[in-house]
């Protein structure tokens, strides 16, 4: 049975179209079941940290999901929610739950698809905009971050879930987009 999904995982993912191009897959060696197929111009270092984040969110591993985020991002996200009364534990246990549907709460993540966004419809300012105007960073961060980095990427994304008694993994997350971050200290997503 196919199951529709709240809309977005965070602020930072809009709907997109879907992944395409020459793909390369890579099984997960950490125990989850979640494979990765990719552009073959996608970097690892993105995917890696992109399939990390979702597996976080299956396994409720907390420490990992914060380890993700890029540190001044979490750090401002993190004020930004207390400032609505909110914690970021709060925070990622919504988002773990994201996934549990029409009282299914046993999932399984299986397939995660990337790309990078295509390029003529990048826009970086545009989502750097977004996040400020919510409140969530301000104008120094921005500026830092474009910095301090070696790299910013928009990435595309579909996710896949298996939910307890059906036979087929559906799409939950379809198509779209985070901005990813590469620092001399890691990968990170925004958002």
């Amino acid at each position: 049975m196919k199951r529709i999904l709240l809309a977005g995982i965070c602020a930072a993912m809009l709907c997109l179209t879907a992944c395409g191009g020459t793909q390369h897959s890579s099984e997960n060696s950490s125990g989850g079941g979640l494979t990765v197929h990719a552009d073959e111009a996608v970097d690892s270092a993105y995917t890696d940290a992109l399939k990390s984040y979702f597996l976080s969110i299956e396994q409720k591993d907390f420490e990992t999901y914060q380890s993700l985020m890029y540190p001044p991002y979490l750090e401002s996200f993190s004020a930004y929610l207390k400032k609505k009364d909110k914690t970021l534990a709060e925070n990622f246990d919504t988002l773990c739950k994201r996934f549990d549907e029409d009282g299914y709460e046993s999932w399984t993540l299986t397939d995660l698809h990337v790309s990078y966004y295509p390029e003529e419809k990048l826009d970086m300012d545009g989502f750097f905009d977004a996040f400020k105007d919510e409140g969530i960073i301000d104008e120094k961060l921005i500026e830092d971050c474009k910095k301090s980095s070696e790299e910013i990427r928009d990435v595309e994304f579909t996710l896949y879930a298996l939910y307890a008694g059906d036979e087929d993994p559906v799409p939950v997350v379809n198509g779209n987009e985070v901005m990813m971050v590469k620092t001399k200290e890691g990968t990170y997503l925004f958002g």
